[in-house]
């Protein structure tokens, strides 16, 4: 009797469940996806010190390469893996370019432009001194020094009233 019990309450699968049966995708989508996955990926945000540290690489066929060594990657990843991989061994090159039109845009405003420039002069200037006084073997100094530096710039922003910029109406 308790046999027959099991038997008639077995279980059927719930209606409402949900189940999602995974489709192979076309041709066409894998390509929008491939495409997509390069818009939404940050190459930049997994790069280090180090990576700008490097020599920088000319601007000759090493940094654009010859015609025939472009392809179409076959997956997703593979993009990925070429995008992140480019953007790694042309770290400095891409600083480089940052920097060129990012002053190009403040040529019209030239009290930004000086304090961009003087910026950029007071940066190399501690990179000559780090290197100089071979403070790599120190990374505590040299953190230390570049805890000063941020309270320095902190403290100058907010004795002139430097702040984020609103729309003004």
């Amino acid at each position: 009797m308790v046999m027959e019990a099991t038997r008639r309450m077995s279980f059927s699968p719930n209606p409402l469940s949900l189940t999602i049966e995974a489709k192979p995708p076309t041709a066409l989508s894998a390509q929008l996806v491939a495409v997509f996955s390069l818009l939404t990926i940050n190459p930049f945000s997994n790069l280090a010190a180090d990576d700008f540290s490097g020599d920088t690489r000319t601007w000759t066929t090493s940094f654009f390469c010859d015609s025939d060594s472009y392809s179409f990657p076959s997956t997703s990843h593979e993009a990925r893996n070429r995008v992140h991989e480019n953007v790694k061994r042309f770290a400095r090159n891409y600083a480089t370019l940052f920097i060129l039109f990012f002053t190009y845009e403040l040529f019209e405003m030239p009290l930004a432009l000086l304090g961009f420039v003087t910026s950029y002069a007071f940066w190399e200037l501690f990179k000559f001194c780090v290197d100089r006084w071979e403070s790599n073997r120190h990374p505590l100094i040299r953190k230390i020094l570049i805890r000063v530096a941020l309270c320095v710039v902190i403290l100058h922003g907010g004795f002139r009233n430097l702040s984020l910029s609103e729309k003004q109406s």
